[in-house]
This record gives C-alpha cells, sequence and structure tokens, in this order.
C-alpha cells in the first residue's frame, strides 16, 4: 500500500474509532433517522391539508397578499436569531411562489447566517451575567457536552439538521468559541437552505 494511501487510512482509522468511543456515529445515525421521520410527518401533513383543509400550493399566494414582506423577514431573522424553533422551511414553502425563488433560499439562508452571530453574541452578552449563565448551561446541559466533546461537527450538524442551531450558536457565544470558526462554519447553514429546497417543492 503506497504510503500516501497508508497514511490517509490511518488517519480515518482514528477518527472513526474516536467518533465511535465519543458517541457521535450514533448521534449522526439518530439525526438520519429524525430527518427520515420529520420528511414522512411533512409529507403526511401535506397530504391531510391538501385533502381535508387547504392545498398547500395556496399558502404561500395567502402569505404574500396577507403579510408584508419586511414583517415575515423581520421574524424570520427573530427566530433565527433567538427562538430557532421555527422550522425555516415553513419560510421556503412562503418564498416558493416568488419570481427567482432559489434567489430569495439563499437571501434566507444569508439571514439565518446572520442570525447565527446575533445568536452568538447573544450568548457572548448573558457570558458576563453569571446567573443567566448559570441557569442556561444547566438547562443546555446535554448541548454543552456535545459542544465540547464535538466542537465545530456539533456546530455544522446543528446547521444542517433539525437541531436548534440558533440555541447552539447563543451556547457557542457563552463557552466564547472562536468567533473566526462559527464565519466559516456558518456557511454550512446556508447550504442548508439549498439542499431542503428541492425537498420543500418536491413535497408540497
Amino acid at each position: 500500500m503506497p504510503r500516501a494511501r497508508k497514511n490517509i487510512w490511518r488517519t480515518f482509522n482514528i477518527y472513526y474509532r474516536y467518533s465511535r468511543k465519543s458517541g457521535l456515529l450514533s448521534f449522526l445515525f439518530s439525526n438520519f433517522i429524525k430527518v427520515a421521520l420529520i420528511i414522512g410527518l411533512v409529507i403526511l401533513a401535506v397530504w391531510i391539508l391538501n385533502t381535508f383543509i387547504i392545498k398547500v400550493s395556496e399558502i404561500p399566494d395567502y402569505l404574500i397578499e396577507n403579510f408584508r414582506t419586511e414583517v415575515v423577514l423581520l421574524f424570520f431573522v427573530f427566530t433565527e436569531s433567538v427562538l430557532g424553533l421555527i422550522p425555516p422551511d415553513f419560510f421556503i414553502l412562503w418564498v416558493s411562489e416568488m419570481d427567482n425563488f432559489y434567489l430569495w433560499v439563499g437571501f434566507l439562508g444569508v439571514l439565518s447566517y446572520i442570525g447565527g452571530f446575533i445568536a452568538y453574541y447573544i450568548g457572548y452578552g448573558i457570558s458576563l451575567l453569571p446567573r443567566w449563565r448559570k441557569r442556561l448551561l444547566k438547562f443546555y446541559a446535554n448541548h454543552l457536552d456535545k459542544i465540547k466533546k464535538w466542537g465545530a461537527v456539533f456546530i455544522i450538524l446543528a446547521a444542517l439538521f433539525p437541531l436548534p442551531y440558533a440555541t447552539v450558536c447563543t451556547l457557542a457565544g457563552i463557552l466564547k468559541y472562536p468567533v473566526s470558526r462559527l464565519t466559516f462554519i456558518g456557511l454550512f447553514r446556508i447550504a442548508r437552505f439549498f439542499i431542503y429546497a428541492p425537498i420543500v417543492i418536491g413535497v408540497t
């Protein structure tokens, strides 16, 4: 076996053993299952809506006609900065009937990227308030442990998978995770919108 290939294989084995021992592989597997379940639930919800309530394809037109674009975008930035509880796929559905759909998808991705930084600096501010810092770190002890163990990998997973990205960024701020790394890692959040957009449109 050539030396370069041998070194690559050795490095892969080291990372594989670490990922397995630290629980990263099982965490990845469980999240792939969650994604599959969420897609299944979305398909079921779309079928129920289309059959008994309202055509899903009519929802974007309703939202566009009844809510100002600026208001929806501000609400989106708020959820991506503070709550992180509303799946961004609903906003992808909102822009699905607009001209230049993928341009809007990219714009949502950039706003979400910015929202991650807002969440980070909210966390940084909380780190200066000992009482709030202690409460949040205790409440999100599970996420905190994963950030400490997996660092950038966990933040990337939060950017791509159904994890509360804003919450993870806030915890990163509390821990004073290097903002220079978050600048690069956050690009995965933008990629998430382009990955999920065809799925959202295909399902609906």
